[in-house]
């Protein structure tokens, strides 16, 4: 879900509220960075890719910067990328099945 136009979950009693802002600029600089190389936007929302949470593995994988689930969405957002829908836990989000992220 959204709250103040942040992402925020509470699954199961368990808060998610971390967001990517809170980290430091080297990390915020690479997240962003990796987002913008691997992650091609598109207008509507690709119900084919991965999750946000599959994404941010992805990024981990690349570079060996783990990220909550929360702060994954939230660099999303930063980055101008838009969920189909807020309210689920995993975001979809509108990103081509050709970026470099889901091809590797």
């Amino acid at each position: 879900m959204l709250k103040n136009g942040r992402p925020y979950s509470n699954e199961n009693g368990y808060i998610d509220d971390a967001l990517i802002t809170n980290r430091p600029i080297e990390v915020r600089t690479k997240v962003y960075d990796w987002i913008a190389s691997n992650c091609i936007m598109i207008k509507r929302p690709n119900y084919k890719s991965m999750t946000s949470y599959g994404l941010k593995h992805i990024l981990e994988h690349d570079t060996k910067i783990y990220l909550t689930n929360n702060e994954f969405k939230d660099a999303m957002l930063m980055c101008g990328f838009t969920p189909a829908d807020p309210d689920e836990l995993n975001w979809i989000f509108n990103i081509s099945q050709r970026s470099p992220a889901l091809n590797d």
